[in-house]
């Protein structure tokens, strides 16, 4: 024992040398989606379908007759930077070959150690011949590398996937939970999900959305197979249609015929809910009151690593079963309930109050009414278009303090670009369409810059609530923003804490959701490590973001984030030594006015930039993940087609707007967008 643990010991110490100090002496340009080693040129990315067009070489292995060199497919590694030349490399039975870029002199030893760190094998075992005539020859350790080389003591450069004993437990039939799911299953993993509702969709979308909700940013980028690179969202689901941005019903649609596409349904237990995850101990005993109560108390035995207690969700009373499983990839979602609030008043106010969320409002109400919207996040934005969707009269948006929304041509770019676009002139583009209802972007309390403005860093409780109809309501006098807050309600009268009186028949809580601390106590977490349960790389848990902090964006979908959080995770399933590579390096979260399970941007920010920089080759995983975003979007809206798109959908309200006689005859305000404003901002 002592010696295997001494042998795991020095591999790991090795793998560590060669993640930092080998390739900070091979002059490491970058990390992550463009790290490359400007000696090798190499970049790392996991079972990559994608290249960029200027790397046209990849390090990959195939199966291959002993008469030529292999047909390469992708297996971890593209070359790229200032490489000058290819080397081709064998396997010791010549049936695997992988190419890598290189520099004229290159030595033997550098490739044996880059060959070592892809394999995680030790670099001094690993020798190499070159053909010379019909003789082999082996290659001194510091002989410039020949161009076609066998690597002898590699039987293969495909790195072994962990087998576990039980199957990998995933909580939460989500999109997170589904794409966890395939996954696994494309890993040749055995695993079974628990969802507490009767199908997927996840509860943010069966439970908090309502039927009229629709996905604010695009299709895109919010698919299942977002994560299977070249394969593009479909326009249909059965005969159910995709649209661009589709409703809360296509959603579900798109969610259930994917899961079924991919088997997912035999392995998925609905209608089950999840009361207490613990660890076992790895030797036969008996489970007690320390792990569940004595209803799931049973004989265990076997290297047995968690045990899940979890009761049918309509049968609560049932005893209920454990689960045991390898492994517990959580996804509970953090829209878990209502937040609730309550004025002075209400019972004076002789009026429909409701919340806008959990499917409680019943919109027809509002017709030919005053509506005051309280609250300024997300499912606010939303709110303005379903209201005036159901002709209320006017939209009295209330709020503490105005967070800043997006708009659909915004959200459009910034998944279409490569790179992030800067906050400075993301803000720009948000001020063409903010200038229709008169409000100054770098005046918003979220913003922080400098008197040339030369960047702009954005800070708020909320994610960006995208829409236009927002705007054009704004425009025309159907929506106003008034900053303030209720102090009381009589009859039909909202009187505020700056002194107005604001008479309306129909109040709509809009003031969001929040996560719960029960997850917590479920998970038994204490601390979360990164995205981890109490530093365990078996026992993740994610969710989406509840907040912008950023001066840099990427996506305002939460699609990409997703995707690239189920490569991390999922990476630790199959290699869970790696993780005491970066142990120790990530930041803490502890449970305060939010659980424990739910982090800040702050938080999330070095904890993948720690994955980056430590473990390169997690990184190229979620890097192909995060390459997937602008090429989804390219392939699925071509600027003209989108653009084309937002603009009939803008004059489709002012045409409905006026067939209601909803608004005045004020000019009619044409899209603020065009190809030609997009295209400078996006050069830029």
């Amino acid at each position: 024992q002592e010696a295997s643990l001494a042998q795991k010991r020095s591999a790991l110490i090795w793998q560590w040398f060669w993640q930092t100090a080998v390739r900070s002496s091979l002059n490491v340009s970058g990390f992550g989606a463009d790290t490359a080693l400007d000696r090798f040129g190499l970049k790392y990315i996991e079972g990559l379908h994608m290249v960029h067009d200027d790397n046209p070489y990849a390090l990959t292995p195939s199966r291959r007759s002993r008469s030529k060199s292999p047909t390469p497919f992708q297996t971890g590694i593209v070359t790229a930077g200032k490489a000058t030349r290819t080397i081709e490399i064998l396997n010791e039975d010549g049936t695997e070959c992988i190419t890598i870029g290189a520099s004229a002199t290159a030595k033997a030893t550098e490739v044996c150690e880059i060959i070592g760190g892809l394999c995680s094998l030790d670099p001094e075992r690993i020798r190499l011949i070159k053909q010379v005539g019909s003789y082999s020859q082996a290659q001194s350790y510091f002989d410039d590398v020949a161009s076609r080389v066998t690597a002898m003591g590699v039987k293969s450069f495909q790195r072994p996937v962990t087998r576990h004993e039980h199957p990998i437990m995933v909580i939460g039939a989500g999109l997170g939970g589904i794409q966890t799911m395939m996954r696994l299953k494309q890993k040749g993993h055995d695993f079974v999900c628990l969802e507490k509702l009767d199908d997927f969709g996840g509860h943010s979308w069966m439970v908090v959305a309502n039927k009229f909700t629709k996905l604010q940013t695009e299709r895109g980028t919010y698919f299942c197979d977002y994560i299977l690179p070249g394969v593009e969202p479909p326009k249909f689901f059965g005969d159910v249609p995709y649209n661009t941005w589709p409703s809360r019903d296509q959603l579900l649609t798109m969610f259930r015929e994917s899961a079924r596409d991919h088997g997912l349904y035999e392995s998925t237990r609905f209608n089950m809910s999840v009361e207490k995850v613990k660890q076992l101990p790895s030797s036969t005993t008996t489970v007690g009151d320390a792990l569940v109560p004595a209803a799931f108390r049973q004989q265990i035995s076997g290297k047995n690593r968690y045990g899940l207690a979890v009761v049918p969700v309509d049968e609560p009373d049932e005893a209920g079963e454990l689960l045991i499983g390898s492994a517990v990839l959580a996804w509970p979602g953090n829209l878990c309930d209502c937040r609730e609030i309550e004025f002075p008043g209400e019972d004076l106010f002789d009026g429909y109050i409701e919340y806008s969320s959990f499917g409680k409002m019943d919109y027809t109400q509002c017709a030919g009414k005053e509506v005051i919207l309280y609250g300024h996040g997300a499912f606010t934005i939303e709110n303005v278009r379903t209201l005036v969707e159901h002709r209320c009269k006017k939209v009295i948006v209330m709020c503490r303090k105005r967070n800043l929304c997006g708009m659909k041509i915004v959200s459009w770019m910034v998944a279409h670009l490569d790179v992030p676009v800067p906050g400075n002139i993301m803000l720009e583009a948000f001020q063409k369409i903010y200038d229709l209802v008169g409000f100054d972007v770098w005046s918003a309390h979220s913003v922080k810059t400098d008197a040339n403005r030369s960047f702009a860093h954005i800070s708020q409780k909320t994610v960006f609530g995208v829409t236009d109809i927002y705007f054009l309501a704004g425009y025309y006098g159907l929506m106003e923003v008034v900053v303030d807050e209720v102090k009381r309600l009589t009859h039909h009268c909202a009187h505020t804490k700056k002194g107005k009186k604001i008479e309306c028949e129909v109040i709509l809580k809009a003031v969001g959701t929040v996560p719960s601390f029960k997850i917590d106590k479920m998970l038994g977490l204490k601390e979360l490590h990164g995205i981890w349960v109490n530093n365990d790389p078996l026992r993740p848990v994610a969710c989406n973001g509840m907040f912008v902090e950023a001066r840099n964006f990427g996506s305002f979908s939460s699609g990409p984030g997703f995707a690239s959080t189920v490569a991390a995770i999922t990476w630790f399933v199959d290699y869970p030594d790696d993780f005491e590579v970066i142990r120790g390096q990530l930041p803490i979260n502890k449970a305060s006015d939010r659980p424990a399970y739910v982090p800040s941007g702050t938080h999330l920010m070095p904890t993948f930039g720690a994955v980056g920089q430590l473990l390169p080759l997690c990184a190229a995983a979620m890097a192909e993940m995060d390459q997937q975003k602008h090429l989804k979007q390219r392939m699925t809206h071509p600027p003209r087609e989108y653009i084309a798109q937002c603009r009939h959908e803008w004059e489709s309200y002012i045409r409905v707007f006026k067939k209601f006689g909803m608004v005045d005859d004020r000019p009619e305000p044409p899209y603020p967008y065009t190809e030609e404003m997009v295209q400078d901002w996006m050069d830029r």
